[in-house]
């Protein structure tokens, strides 16, 4: 069974008119995790959750209850990607839209079970354009990729413990051109052995040799064998 990462991807939410509310971005960690807590705990067996927790624990405890996963979701998505906004925003690099959250928040309520289990990033899905939207242009300073229009943040340095340097705003390179981390399009920054250099090339496919799931064009590099596989349900559910 697939570990479910439960940070949701927050930059794939977007598009608010307002027909939910808004949310403000003190709550919207608690928010999330209220939502996201709640889709695995309806969609996924006890024994599925306990698999993708690993041995993770808060306060000394399992997450073994929905509310414990509440509480360890608000605490991760508040005290790190909330945090990043509100630096993001008093530097004037980002604008946060708190009708588009709840737009968000209202779109991954509606996930079913059905789809949870096939692509849980799905949770974090249903929405057309970010709630968090850049303001730098490329050659502004940046420290996060979200700050960027161009979502291609190159040379920062963001070590926990360690003041944050800037780097900068660049295009986001296409197919063989040199990379650091991102590609355009659904393109990947891996190592090219012809070049020696990284590039951005497109997925691999089903069957290819891979290291990690990123590099699959299925996200999901098998474990034993190190080839390109068909991605297992998140949960076989209830």
């Amino acid at each position: 069974m697939k570990r479910l990462v439960v940070c949701v991807l927050l930059a794939s939410c977007g598009g608010g008119d307002g027909a939910n509310g808004t949310i403000d971005l003190d709550n919207l960690g608690m928010e999330l995790a209220v939502v996201g807590c709640e889709r695995q705990w309806d969609c996924c067996t006890d024994v599925e959750i306990t698999e993708q927790y690993m041995g993770i624990t808060i306060d000394g405890e399992a997450i073994t209850t929905e509310e414990k996963c509440v509480e360890f979701s608000n605490a991760l998505l508040t005290g790190f990607l909330t945090a990043q906004f509100k630096d993001s925003l008093a530097k004037g690099r980002i604008d946060y839209d708190g009708a588009a959250a709840a737009d968000c928040v209202a779109a991954m309520e509606a996930v079913s079970c059905d789809q949870y289990n096939n692509d849980a990033s799905l949770v974090a899905g249903g929405c057309d354009r970010p709630f968090v939207t850049a303001k730098v242009a490329n050659g502004g300073g940046c420290t996060e990729d979200y700050e960027c229009t161009s979502n291609n943040c190159v040379g920062e340095s963001t070590s926990l413990g360690e003041p944050s340097v800037d780097g900068a705003c660049m295009p986001i390179p296409n197919e063989g051109e040199s990379c650091d981390d991102n590609c355009a399009g659904d393109l990947i920054c891996d190592f090219d052995q012809a070049t020696s250099m990284d590039i951005c090339q497109p997925m691999r496919t089903n069957g290819a040799p891979c290291n990690i799931d990123s590099q699959c064009a299925s996200d999901h590099c098998e474990s034993g064998t190190r080839v390109c596989a068909t991605k297992p349900a998140t949960c076989d559910g209830r």
